[in-house]
């Protein structure tokens, strides 16, 4: 009783103020973002309705899905997802070329930064499942521990990622360390899309062809120098449909973690948060930034990428 109480003083401190502010403005974000999707969700299910209703097919709908790190206590949670991803929707490889069947759901499995909770917790539960997935590595702090993100955990040891079933794990690269490409000079980028590509094609024996953007911040001219070092498809973090086009180079992907709501979640797996480009292209022009601008972190840098389209279906 005693420990509960200093407890209870210890968060009524002001050093626990700012978090406790930072999880209310959070957990509001989440619940806007939600209501959003839902009336989004709404208004796709009425469209398709309609369009049976008339005879014609619903176009086919691919969601890529990425996650950062699963723990031992989110294994649960994880698996329980994967549950409902195979009730949803069918599982699809990343480097998926055939044309998708109309008025079918389909999904992508993605894992960046290759940490080791990834392959103790979250590809047991796929192979369990035969959902296929690919796990984007970072080429140069392959088994070292990192702090980037919130995630200090150690990454994947080359062995670990040779020790992968390939016929159910893609390899992907995502750049030698890591850095924000839209810092970096021209050289600089092309060496970590080119040179991490090399790496892993040297480890694994076997051709690279999918990458992903740290932080999910590129410019276009970057698109044409992942073309120019043999990828042959690239992944953002930007919400969009996948695989509109089954030819596509460029991939659109939602973030997801294994504590997400599940009305959250199923939201998400089925496409209903692809109104949020249009948001982040809206904020963009409201309040211009510079990036330059050291105010804004890393993650806060994914949506003020350049590529922001008007591809929402």
């Amino acid at each position: 009783m005693q420990r509960e109480r200093l407890l209870q003083l210890d968060l009524q401190l002001p050093l626990f103020k700012p978090i406790q502010d930072n999880r209310m403005k959070s957990r509001i974000s989440r619940s806007l973002k939600l209501l959003v999707s839902l009336t989004v969700f709404a208004a796709s299910f009425v469209h398709d309705a309609v369009l049976q209703l008339l005879g014609l097919p619903p176009q086919a709908r691919c969601v890529a899905l990425y996650y950062h790190s699963v723990s031992c206590s989110q294994r649960t949670k994880f698996a329980r997802q994967m549950d409902i991803l195979n009730r949803w929707t069918k599982a699809i490889r990343a480097d998926r070329r055939a044309a998708l069947q109309a008025g079918k759901r389909y999904s992508i499995v993605t894992f960046d930064d290759a940490f080791e909770s990834v392959f103790r917790n979250a590809l047991p539960e796929l192979e369990k499942r035969g959902i296929p997935a690919t796990v984007f590595v970072i080429a140069g702090v392959m088994g070292r521990t990192t702090g980037w993100e919130g995630y200090p955990e150690r990454t994947m040891t080359p062995d670990e990622i040779k020790g992968m079933r390939s016929d159910l794990v893609m390899i992907g690269s995502h750049t030698l360390n890591h850095s924000p490409l839209c810092s970096l000079s021209e050289p600089e980028v092309k060496t970590e899309i080119s040179e991490s590509r090399k790496r892993l094609e040297e480890l694994l024996h076997r051709k690279i062809t999918l990458f992903s953007f740290p932080y999910g911040g590129f410019r276009d001219y970057m698109i044409e120098w992942c073309k120019e070092a043999g990828y042959e498809r690239v992944f953002t973090t930007l919400p969009y449909l996948a695989l509109s086009d089954p030819q596509e180079f460029l991939t659109g992907r939602i973030s997801v973690e294994p504590d997400d709501w599940l009305l959250e979640f199923r939201l998400k797996l089925l496409g209903a948060y692809r109104w949020l480009p249009c948001a982040f292209s809206l904020k963009r022009r409201l309040f211009p930034i510079e990036d330059s601008d050291k105010r804004y972190s890393p993650r806060e840098h994914e949506v003020l990428t350049d590529h922001v389209e008007s591809r929402v279906n």
